[in-house]
This record gives structure tokens, C-alpha cells and sequence, in this order.
């Protein structure tokens, strides 16, 4: 169970209040907001299937993206010689504790080699928690979805596809990327609800 966040509320994926001061919702048909933390962000004019390639769990197992279908998923790829990675990582953490579990969760992949000894002890040394981050040890996975340097940031839809990413480094947990993430659960709220109707 991820530990609340004061201060931060995602209220029917319509508005989203951060210390007090509310970002009101944005109409979906005009695009994706993107502004401030999240001005690099690129979207997708059309979106496209997460490559189905393994990376290392912490059991020793392998696993896919597929593990998170019918979540809106944050991917984030980092490594601990990334200092922009490390920077980025305490809000990435925050944005993980304010998002619906049952909606949408933050995911890390390492490019690391040292494996999760060397990770975990990393992380638990910046005092984040990520329940689900993974290591790419070949970087077989990061080849596959076009990772070309780091940190990168790919946005995946509940369907599995990739939305758009922002490659370099963002406070994850500002009012932009707040209002951009809130953005596509609204859309696929939307697109849930007219599917049911």
C-alpha cells in the first residue's frame, strides 16, 4: 500500500489540487498539456505498442510490461550514474505516492550493472520507494523502445501503448506534470466509460 501525500489529490481525474492551489481540468481534445517541468514532452500522434521484450525483476525472474496492463504507466529509465536521474527521482517517488493505485503507477528500469544489490541500496540511500523498478541489464529493452539517453520518461496508456516521452530530467511531481498525467486518466477514464456504455 503506498503511503498518502498530503497536499495532493486526484479527484475524479478531473482536477488535481497540489498545496492548496487546484489546476483545473483540461479538455481533452485539445491535446495534451505541455508546459513548464514538462515542456520537452513529446506525444504521439498516434500511439504505439510497448515493445514486448523481458527485463530482470528482483526475484531472479524475468518480466514484461504486459504485468501492468490496464494501468497507465510512468516508465521511467535511469541508472545511478546518471546524476539527472538522481535529481529527478525524489519526485518521481512523490508523483508514485499521489497516483490512484488502482490506476496508474510509476515504474523504474535500471541500466545498471551491478543488479539490484547495487540499486536497491541506491534507492533506499535517497529514501524512495518504488515497489516495481527493474534492471535492464543487456539494455535489450531500452534498445527496443528507443532509449537513447538518460533519464527518459515514456508515458504508456492502460491499453499498453506508448502515449509520448520526455527525455532529460522533470519535476514529476510539479503542477505541469501533474496536469499531463492527469490528462490522459481523464482520457482513459473517458475511453473506459464509452467502452462500457
Amino acid at each position: 500500500m503506498k503511503r498518502s501525500m498530503k497536499g495532493v489529490l486526484f479527484a475524479g481525474f478531473a482536477a488535481v489540487a497540489v498545496s492548496g492551489s487546484a489546476i483545473p481540468a483540461v479538455n481533452a481534445d485539445s491535446g495534451p498539456p505541455i508546459e513548464g517541468q514538462v515542456q520537452n514532452y513529446e506525444p504521439l500522434p498516434t500511439p504505439v505498442e510497448a515493445p514486448d521484450v523481458t527485463v530482470l525483476t528482483k526475484d531472479g525472474g524475468e518480466t514484461t510490461l504486459d504485468r501492468f496492463e490496464g494501468k497507465f504507466v510512468v516508465l521511467n529509465f535511469w541508472a545511478t550514474w546518471c546524476g539527472p536521474c538522481i535529481r529527478e527521482l525524489p519526485s518521481l517517488d512523490r508523483l508514485n505516492a499521489a497516483l490512484p493505485d488502482d490506476k496508474a503507477q510509476v515504474v523504474l528500469i535500471s541500466q545498471d550493472r551491478g543488479g539490484f544489490k547495487q540499486t536497491e541500496r541506491f534507492l533506499n540511500k535517497l529514501k524512495v520507494n518504488f515497489p516495481d523498478n527493474f534492471i535492464d541489464d543487456r539494455l535489450k529493452f531500452s534498445r527496443a523502445i528507443g532509449v537513447v539517453s538518460l533519464p527518459t520518461t515514456i508515458l504508456i496508456g492502460s491499453d499498453g501503448k506508448e502515449v509520448g516521452r520526455l527525455v532529460g530530467h522533470a519535476e514529476w511531481d510539479s503542477e505541469e506534470a501533474l496536469a499531463l498525467v492527469n490528462w490522459y486518466l481523464d482520457r482513459d477514464q473517458a475511453a473506459i466509460e464509452k467502452s462500457g456504455s
